[in-house]
């Protein structure tokens, strides 16, 4: 520790403030090893107010890093338990619209989805071209002009080309609904292929908050792009 050794009398008469001397420790860990006399005056106040040893208090922070550090690492584990189940739903629903042949085949893959695994109340696809005879699921509205009043209404909803979440709170959409009453929350999901708007899926909850403006929602535009592409293959 020759630079204490060295110190002018200068730099001694010199007022450190607490920023220089952390510093200092900070680049000189050793320090209080090399000088134990100093251990012998230093006293850090513990919350109950007594005084407790530099190392008792170095062994307490060192407890709170590694609790802060448990509890991190719980969140990450958690959050990548969800991230696989969510996966494996996905996974299951991708192939379901894959093997579709139909709208009524497609319509219902998202239906049991989206009730059954992902726990919403109720889905409605409405898609901006008209349905062929056979096209006859209860959750399946063509939203022409000429086919619903609400034209206007349901074609804003896919204004956005990505998936957002909101409160249910608008009187057009409970047309589509006729059977649900409580509805609070939805995630609205255009779909499109490139720029071409198909229809847009409505996806509604009982519950205020299982859709809301923060929810994640990388795999619901998973969801449309895949769906959009089904309905490309089975419209043509």
């Amino acid at each position: 520790m020759s630079q204490t050794r060295n110190s002018t009398p200068e730099t001694k008469n010199q007022s450190l403030d607490d920023d220089a001397v952390a510093d200092y420790l900070r680049q000189n860990p050793d320090f209080l090893s090399q000088h134990p006399d100093l251990l012998a005056d230093m006293e850090l106040a513990h919350h109950c107010g007594q005084a407790t040893s530099l190392i008792e208090r170095q062994t307490q922070v060192m407890r709170h890093k590694i609790k802060d550090y448990a509890v991190k690492m719980s969140d990450i584990l958690d959050t990548a338990r969800r991230n696989d189940v969510q996966f494996e739903k996905t996974k299951r629903l991708v192939m379901e619209l894959s093997a579709a042949t139909h709208l009524n085949a497609l319509t219902e893959a998202l239906k049991k989805s989206f009730t059954l695994e992902f726990h919403a109340d109720v889905i409605h696809l409405a898609l901006f071209s008209s349905l062929k005879p056979g096209d006859t699921h209860p959750n399946l509205t063509s939203a022409t002009k000429e086919a619903c009043a609400n034209h206007d209404d349901i074609r804003a909803l896919a204004a956005k080309n990505w998936t957002y979440c909101q409160a249910f709170n608008d009187t057009k959409l409970h047309d589509l609904f006729p059977h649900h009453h409580k509805l609070k929350s939805s995630a609205i999901v255009p779909l499109y292929i490139a720029d071409q708007a198909l229809g847009v899926l409505i996806i509604a909850s009982n519950a205020k908050d299982h859709y809301h403006d923060q929810l994640d929602t990388l795999f619901l535009n998973h969801v449309a792009a895949v769906t959009g592409r089904c309905l490309g293959r089975i419209q043509n």
